[in-house]
């Protein structure tokens, strides 16, 4: 089992406080697209081997699951994904459609909402993070994949090939803990828990440590 890097209680506390605030970009966001019908809670965080996730993915949230996957670029290179029970998957795609589509239509746009979601959960939350720490991070399109977690995991070494392959080797996972809050017309809704994964290969993974430093060192200076 490979060793994530070691990160100080204070570097820790500085990535919780990233997630929040990446994590509030994103749940504004949601809101101004699905009026207010779907919020994000905040989060916790923990950096783990690479090797770990799945199986703390399938303990903290049973499969099957569905994940929303997107390569990652610039300051990090590696995958973030969106992961969450699929038996959530459609509360949150009712929320996100209008109350007049039936019912019947929903299965068959869900894929189509969940990466729309995915994308701009995504997107928002590494946007802010990446103006706070004063570097760019890209990402590619989204991909909507199912099945346990070591199968939502492939899916990253199909985005991001040559990333994953050295993952294992130095990298580490970032995991942020998140409750997403549906809140549907009429008074139904739901809670679904999931999580936020960015997988980084070795030296993306020495870089965020870097980077938490001169962001610490900014907010004591």
């Amino acid at each position: 089992m490979t060793a994530a890097p070691m990160l100080s209680e204070l570097e820790r506390d500085a990535l919780a406080e990233l997630g929040n605030i990446g994590i509030g970009k994103a749940s504004t966001a949601l809101g101004r697209m699905l009026d207010g019908l779907v919020t994000l809670s905040v989060p916790s965080v923990e950096m783990v081997p690479p090797d770990e996730v799945a199986g703390l993915l399938d303990r903290a949230l049973a499969p099957p699951l569905v994940g929303v996957s997107e390569r990652l670029g610039g300051l990090f290179a590696g995958c973030a994904l969106l992961v969450f029970p699929q038996g959530g998957s459609l509360p949150l795609v009712r929320a996100a459609l209008p109350p007049d589509v039936p019912a019947d239509d929903v299965p068959e746009l869900e894929d189509e909402v969940l990466a729309e979601l995915g994308n701009v959960v995504l997107n928002s939350a590494l946007a802010l993070v990446a103006n706070l720490l004063g570097e760019p991070v890209d990402t590619g399109l989204p991909v909507v994949v199912r099945g346990s977690g070591a199968e939502i995991l492939r899916r990253c070494a199909v985005v991001a090939p040559a990333i994953m392959a050295e993952a294992g080797a130095g990298g580490a996972a970032v995991l942020f803990h998140i409750d997403l809050r549906t809140a549907l017309p009429g008074g139904d809704g739901v809670v679904v828990g999931g999580r936020v994964v960015l997988l980084l290969d070795a030296g993306s993974a020495g870089t965020l440590q870097a980077t938490l430093g001169r962001y610490i060192g900014r907010l004591v200076a």
